[in-house]
């Protein structure tokens, strides 16, 4: 939310009601994608056509598959992080793993490609340790000033209070600035907040990030909610023509029935008639299965085409394929998700700098710049490890270790890969020395010149 920074100086209760309705104008559409996500399409609601017609809802909920694809896609593997050669950011990893920030990187991601839009709040719990919360999208937001920089201001967390029986009782705000916390308070669903107490913290910033899915701040499926509904009500309507033709009415010529040879007849399901000219048939509608299967295929094709999301049901994605056919195949994919992870990749870097600030502060670890570490994507994708590993010896010599063990999808922390494999050679070396020695002890041979004899000997 961009406002005007000199009308906007400092928050009080009245500037922040105003904002947080402001804020409520967008809910409609932050409701309506979360339930298309959750499978609750408009087609659950739609009437039936007619009286004893029937009425299937038959939901395929492409907005889920989009999504979750996405996600696993770009974070399918954790984000590692290297960084520069002298620099130590192993306290902050573990503040990271104590945080369990693999979860919140998941769910910021998926937020960011439901809503348009994620949020999360870095803060210090009980034990003085920093941690990390996702917010809900629809009691969020952060206000930044309109200049061209658009400085973050501060951030807004609100929520409504229910009591025992569920009846809002008042709202609470939370508002994050550079330097304290201030919490508000509305009761009897007013708009303008009191203000209950302040509290500093240790960030030294707004300790709230905004990851932002596009310039746009659209969902994934966003644009495709019309197309969406086109398939639910497509294959509602398949459904509801097949019950129709098997629940076809029966057509009687020169037979009297009453009702109650009718409820007979459908029990019996025999008819006799000593009519010449009897007949009995059912008026059956006829079905063009194959204009409606060309129609669902049409589709189901813009919806992958035009999500970027590609259909790995498809018959082209086959194994007979190699790893580079299939990249070819999953390009406009793969343009779709970089385009994710630089925006992913500003917010990572915010807090990045909190959590550093934070420990520094606390004496846990120097301050290190976020531009000095690198934010290591790994895509979840079926890998060739032979092709790879005879890449890497390719490269050998040419490229550092760390970044050859940064290829390796398995690794998750190059640099402490290469500490393992230096302790490793340490101890091969100290178990030949042990093994030399013992040698020598026992026979009074040097045991190297010995192996370098018996080698000349073979």
């Amino acid at each position: 939310m961009i406002v005007d920074a000199e009308t906007v100086k400092e928050v009080d209760g009245r500037i922040l009601g105003k904002l947080i309705n402001k804020r409520a104008e967008d809910t409609a559409r932050l409701i309506k994608l979360k339930d298309y996500y959750l499978g609750k399409h408009d087609v659950l609601y739609r009437r039936p056509k007619g009286k004893g017609l029937p009425n299937n809802k038959t939901v395929c909920n492409h907005a889920k598959y989009i999504v979750d694809m996405t996600q696993g896609y770009l974070l399918g593997a954790p984000i590692a992080y290297s960084a520069a050669d002298g620099i130590d950011i192993e306290p902050l990893k573990n503040a990271y793993f104590e945080s369990e920030i693999q979860n919140t990187d998941s769910r910021i991601v998926r937020d960011m490609s439901i809503y348009g839009h994620s949020y999360e709040l870095v803060y210090a719990n009980e034990d003085s340790k920093p941690k990390s919360a996702v917010l809900e999208p629809r009691q969020a937001f952060i206000v930044y000033d309109d200049t061209v920089e658009q400085r973050k201001l501060f951030g807004v967390h609100y929520y409504t209070i229910t009591d025992i029986d569920g009846l809002e009782v008042g709202k609470v705000a939370n508002v994050y600035t550079e330097n304290e916390v201030i919490k508000y308070r509305s009761t009897g669903g007013g708009s303008v907040y009191e203000e209950i107490e302040r509290t500093a913290h240790s960030f030294g910033r707004v300790p709230m990030i905004e990851y932002i899915n596009n310039e746009d701040k659209q969902g994934d499926f966003e644009q495709l909610i019309g197309l969406i509904d086109a398939y639910n009500t497509l294959m509602s309507d398949r459904v509801n023509d097949k019950e129709q033709f098997v629940d076809a009415i029966l057509f009687l010529k020169n037979v009297e029935v009453d009702s109650e040879k009718a409820k007979e007849l459908l029990t019996e399901k025999i008819m006799m008639s000593f009519t010449p000219d009897a007949e009995a048939k059912y008026l059956q509608k006829v079905l063009n299965e194959t204009d409606v299967e060309i129609l669902r295929n049409n589709i189901k094709d813009d919806l992958h085409k035009f999500s970027l999301t590609p259909d790995l049901t498809d018959e082209n994605f086959g194994n007979n394929l190699s790893g580079v056919a299939i990249r070819y195949k999953l390009l406009g994919f793969e343009q779709h998700v970089k385009n994710k992870e630089r925006f992913l990749v500003l917010g990572l870097k915010e807090r990045f700098d909190l959590y550093v600030h934070y420990l520094s502060l606390l004496s846990r670890m120097s301050v290190v710049s976020s531009g000095d570490v690198d934010f290591i994507f790994n895509r979840n994708l079926p890998e060739n490890n032979l092709e790879l590993a005879q890449t890497i010896n390719y490269l050998r010599g040419l490229v550092s270790d760390e970044t050859l063990l940064e290829q390796l999808d398995f690794v998750s922390d190059s640099a402490e890969e290469m500490e393992l494999v230096e302790k490793q050679e340490e101890s091969r070396v100290e178990r030949e020395i042990k093994r030399e020695e013992l040698y020598r002890k026992s026979t009074g041979a040097d045991y190297t010149a010995l192996e370098d004899l018996t080698d000349e000997k073979c």
